[in-house]
């Protein structure tokens, strides 16, 4: 494993062989189902001893959940890359959309959706806690960036998480839905594109600021909640 005269692996070489063994674990797991994954094959094809994948992710179910945490922290980590621009909100939420798009109807991605379903049952407190972790945490590079734009007066928003989540929907929820059916296909390039320039439009216009010094930020009446019922305020798309 690379090792240092008379010391342990050099830490860069112990993240790549961790980082491997997870890749292979994850094909494993979403070729073969949860059931049908083998440690001993895991173990062989990433070179590494069974005991090691015991010492790291102390069972199979741990394994399964490492590779959950390492798929979520990629997508935070590349959603915050997008949103610490300064462009304009229409730029930035076009590249935040296509992004969702790309990394949501990606084959693999689809494949952990379909065992995340398969698996709910028996591992409802991995799932749970991916789901939570993945919609809170997953979240919050959108909604730092709304709380943002809002400070800067270019969005009227006035729950963050909310709006976020709602953008993620209005984006993804329908198209994937029907791609976890098997009754649509990833749509090309080009498609996605179109698809998010339309749900950016769609949530801009219910979020974008006007541009009148005079203007105030609506927020709902006690009318309209009271119409609605108990919950979160909301305004179209979410703001």
């Amino acid at each position: 494993m690379g090792r240092k005269s008379g010391g342990r692996p050099v830490r860069e070489e112990a993240d790549r062989r961790l980082h491997r063994v997870l890749e292979i674990a994850q094909r494993h797991f979403l070729a073969a189902g949860f059931d049908g994954s083998s440690l001993d094959a895991i173990a062989i094809e990433a070179g590494v001893a069974k005991k090691t994948l015991y010492h790291h992710f102390g069972s199979k179910t741990g394994l399964f959940a490492a590779i959950l945490e390492a798929l979520r922290e990629s997508w935070i980590a590349e959603l915050r890359n997008l949103t610490v621009g300064s462009g304009r909100p229409q730029s930035v939420l076009e590249a935040i959309a296509l992004h969702t798009l790309d990394v949501g109807t990606r084959p693999d991605t689809i494949a952990v959706y379909r065992l995340l379903l398969t698996e709910a049952s028996r591992f409802p407190d991995i799932v749970r806690g991916h789901y939570e972790n993945g919609m809170t945490r997953g979240m919050e590079p959108l909604a730092d960036y709304l709380r943002r734009a809002v400070a800067t007066d270019e969005l009227m928003v006035d729950d963050f998480s909310f709006a976020a989540e709602q953008f993620t929907y209005l984006v993804l929820g329908g198209l994937r839905t029907r791609i976890l059916l098997g009754v649509a296909e990833r749509p090309a390039l080009s498609e996605r594109r179109r698809m998010a320039r339309q749900a950016v439009r769609i949530f801009l216009s219910g979020c974008l600021a006007e541009r009148n010094p005079r203007s105030k930020r609506m927020h709902p009446s006690s009318d309209q909640a009271m119409m609605r019922g108990p919950g979160r305020s909301q305004a179209l798309s979410g703001c």
